[in-house]
C-alpha cells in the first residue's frame, strides 16, 4: 500500500516553493534593475561625449575676417558668454548637391525649454549657413542633448593669462581688449542628468585655430583700412605695455 503527502507536508513544500520563487523573482528584479541603470549611464555617457565632441568641433573652427564688400553685408563674429556663445566658423561640410551652403556659416549653442523625458533642458544648436548682417536670426535648430543640468563656457585670454568668463567680439574697430581676435581655448563644462535624476559631470577644452582676424588680399575699402589700422595699433599698445 502506497503513502500519500500529508496535507502538513503539502503545506510545507508549497510555502518551500513561494519561497524561492520569491527568492528568484527578487534576483531578477535586481538584474533588470541593475541593466537598466547601466543602460542609461551608457546612454547619458554617449551623448555627452558626442555633444562635446561636437561642440569642440564647432568651437575650433571659429574665425573672423576683416574682409567686407562695399555694402557691409557679412559680420563675422564672435560672442561667448558663460552659458551660450554664438560665432562664425569655417567647419561646414556642404551634403546637398547643387546648394548655396559653403564651409561657412553661423554657429550658435544655449540652453532652452525643459527636457521631455527627463530633469534638465535642452540643448539647441543652431545652423545658419549663410554669414550676413544679420547673424542673430535665422538658420535650422536641433537638439544636440536633453537632460542637462549646467553648461558653463570659460574663455582663454592668452595675453592677460587668464581665464574670462565672456568674451565678446563684434566690430574689427573695437580697440579695447581683447580687440577683435579670439581666445586661443575654450573651457566647456556640462552637467547631465540620468533617468534617476543622478548627476553626471563632464569638462574638456579645445583651441581655436585661427585667432588672428583673416585679411584676403589688401584693404580695398575704407572700413577695411580702418579695421587694419585698429588692430595694428591695439598690438602694438601691447608690446608697449610692461609685463
Amino acid at each position: 500500500m502506497k503513502r500519500g503527502f500529508t496535507l502538513m507536508e503539502v503545506i510545507v513544500a508549497v510555502g518551500l516553493l513561494g519561497l524561492m520563487s520569491a527568492l528568484i523573482f527578487g534576483v531578477m528584479s535586481s538584474m533588470f534593475a541593475i541593466s537598466d541603470d547601466t543602460d542609461d549611464i551608457v546612454e547619458v555617457n554617449h551623448m555627452a561625449r558626442v555633444t562635446l565632441e561636437r561642440l569642440t568641433r564647432d568651437l575650433s573652427h571659429a574665425f573672423l575676417s576683416m574682409n567686407q564688400g562695399e555694402l557691409e553685408t557679412t559680420k563675422t563674429l564672435f560672442v561667448g558668454d558663460r552659458d551660450k556663445v554664438l560665432f562664425t566658423y569655417l567647419g561646414n561640410i556642404p551634403v546637398k548637391a547643387g546648394g548655396l551652403e559653403t564651409d561657412q556659416g553661423v554657429v550658435e549653442y544655449r540652453l532652452s525649454g525643459r527636457s521631455k523625458d527627463r530633469s534638465g533642458r535642452k540643448l539647441i544648436r543652431r545652423f545658419k549657413p549663410v554669414i550676413d548682417d544679420d547673424p542673430e536670426d535665422g538658420g535650422e535648430e536641433y537638439v544636440v542633448a536633453v537632460g542637462v543640468k549646467k553648461l558653463r563656457f570659460e574663455y582663454w585670454d592668452e595675453y592677460d593669462e587668464s581665464w574670462k568668463s565672456d568674451w565678446k567680439v563684434e566690430d574689427c574697430l573695437d580697440t579695447t581688449e581683447p580687440g577683435f581676435t579670439l581666445p586661443t581655448r575654450i573651457k566647456i563644462e556640462l552637467e547631465m542628468y540620468d533617468a534617476r535624476e543622478q548627476v553626471f559631470a563632464f569638462a574638456t577644452q579645445t583651441s581655436v585655430y585661427v585667432n588672428n582676424p583673416l585679411m584676403f588680399g589688401a584693404p580695398t575699402t575704407q572700413k577695411q583700412k580702418e579695421c587694419v589700422a585698429a588692430q595694428a595699433a591695439l598690438r602694438q599698445q601691447r608690446e608697449a605695455a610692461p609685463f
